[in-house]
C-alpha cells in the first residue's frame, strides 16, 4: 500500500503540472528535501539519557552478529531411542540441540534428549557428524553431559544469570523441530525469573528462566542467549496447557553450571540433603502462621530419622541462614546446597522459630536417588 500511494501521489504532481504551471509551487518536489535550519546542539541531559542500561532498546545490538558468533557452539542433536511395545523392541528417532561449552568436546543438553538413547550423534555446525557419548545425566534438573572425541572446537561463552533482570533481551537457538541447515534462532524477553515447574509426579524443576522467545521441539538443550553473546540458561520445555502462548522455560545457569560441573567430575549429581519439606515465607503464610519474618525457608515437614530430625529442626521453623549464608527463599537454600555445601559437612543451621533465633548443628546427609 505505500508504494502505490507513493505512485498516485507522482501522478498527480505530473498532471498538475501539464495543466497549469502556475500551481508549481503547490507540488514542489524540491520540498521533499527541506534545508536544515541551523540550531543549537542539545545538550544531553539526565531526563534525556538512556536508562534502560546495556538491554535498552537504545542500546540493542546486531542480533545477526551475536548468533554468527554462537552458532558454531550449537550443535544438532540426533538420538536412537529403543522402547518396548506389544509387538517388541521398536527403535525410535528423536532430536535435539546442544552447546559446546568446553573446546574439548563437552557438551551440555538436556536429559530428557538422550534419555534411554541407544545411540547419539551429534551434527556440528561445520557440517561434521560425529557419535557422541553421555558421560552423566541429572533427571532432577534435566540436565546432561555429552562428549564427542574431537578438541579444538568453538566454545559458547558462559553468563552469570543472577544479573538478569524481568524484561532483558534473550536469544533462543536451537534445532527447531529437527529442521535441516541453520539452527533456528528466535527473541524476547525475560519474562519472569526462579520459576518452578513440575514435569513428572515425582519431578519439579526449580531456577527456571521464563521466557517468551519461542521454543519449539527440538530446542530442548539448546541455548538462551544475552545480549552480550552469553549463555545464561538452557531450554528445556515449554508450556502448552490451556490455550497458553509465549511461555517457555530455561534452566538458569546457575544451576546448570553446577550440575555439569558434577557430572563431568562424578558421573551423577551428589547433592546434600537436609531431610525437610519446605516453600518459601510469604506475606500471606507469615500473616497465616503468625511468623515474625516475612522472608525465609518454612519448614513444612520433617523427615523421620533424616539429618534435620536428628539436629532438632520442627516444622514451622523459618531457615535464615546455613553458616551464615542467607536463605531468603528456597531457591536460594537450593543453591547453596548445591553450589558450596558437600555431603558430610556439618553446618549451623540457623532458623526463626516462635519470635526466637536459634542455631542447630546439622551433618548434611546425601539426598536419595
Amino acid at each position: 500500500m505505500i508504494a502505490r500511494t507513493q505512485r498516485h501521489t507522482a501522478l498527480a504532481c505530473v498532471a498538475a503540472l501539464l495543466v497549469a504551471l502556475l500551481v508549481l509551487g503547490a507540488c514542489d518536489f524540491r520540498r521533499l528535501e527541506p534545508t536544515p535550519t541551523p540550531t543549537a546542539t542539545p545538550t544531553p541531559s539526565a531526563s534525556s539519557a538512556p536508562t534502560g542500561g546495556p538491554s535498552s532498546l537504545a542500546a540493542l545490538p546486531s542480533i545477526a552478529d551475536l548468533v554468527q558468533r554462537l552458532e558454531p557452539a550449537v550443535v544438532s542433536i540426533q538420538v536412537i531411542v529403543r522402547q518396548r511395545s506389544f509387538f517388541g523392541t521398536v527403535d525410535t528417532a528423536a532430536s535435539g540441540s546442544g552447546v559446546i561449552f568446553r573446546d574439548d568436546g563437552y557438551i551440555l543438553t538436556n536429559n530428557h534428549v538422550v534419555e534411554n538413547a541407544t545411540s547419539i550423534k551429534v551434527a556440528l555446525f561445520d557440517g561434521r557428524v560425529m557419535d557422541a557419548q553421555i558421560v552423566g545425566t541429572d533427571l532432577n534438573t534435566d540436565m546432561a553431559v555429552i562428549k564427542v572425541d574431537e578438541k579444538g572446537l568453538p566454545v559458547a561463552p558462559l553468563g552469570d544469570a543472577s544479573k538478569l533482570r524481568v524484561g532483558d533481551w534473550v536469544v533462543a537457538i536451537g534445532n527447531a523441530l529437527g529442521l535441516g541447515g541453520a539452527p533456528t534462532v528466535t527473541v524476547g524477553v525475560v519474562s519472569a525469573l526462579g520459576r518452578t515447574l513440575q514435569t513428572d509426579p515425582s519431578v519439579t524443576l526449580y531456577d527456571l528462566v521464563q521466557t517468551d522467545a519461542a521454543i519449539n521441539p527440538g530446542n530442548s538443550g539448546g541455548p538462551l542467549v544475552n545480549l552480550d553473546g552469553e549463555v545464561i540458561a538452557i531450554n528445556t520445555a515449554v508450556l502448552r496447557e490451556q490455550n497458553a502462548e509465549g511461555i517457555g522455560f530455561a534452566v538458569s545457569t546457575g544451576t546448570a553450571l553446577p550440575v555439569a560441573e558434577q557430572l563431568i567430575r562424578n558421573g551423577r549429581v551428589v547433592r546434600p540433603y537436609l531431610g525437610i519439606g519446605a516453600n518459601d515465607v510469604d506475606l500471606s503464610i507469615a500473616a497465616q502462621l503468625n511468623l515474625s519474618v516475612r522472608e525465609g525457608v518454612l519448614v513444612v515437614r520433617v523427615e523421620q530419622g533424616g539429618p534435620a530430625e536428628r539436629a532438632g529442626l520442627k516444622a514451622n521453623d523459618v531457615i535464615m541462614a546455613i553458616d551464615g549464608q542467607p536463605t531468603p527463599s528456597f531457591l536460594a537454600l537450593q543453591r547453596l546446597l548445591l553450589g558450596q555445601l558437600k555431603v558430610g559437612q556439618k553446618v549451623t543451621v540457623t532458623v526463626v522459630r516462635g519470635g526466637s533465633q536459634k542455631d542447630f548443628a546439622l551433618t548434611l546427609g546425601e539426598f536419595p536417588k
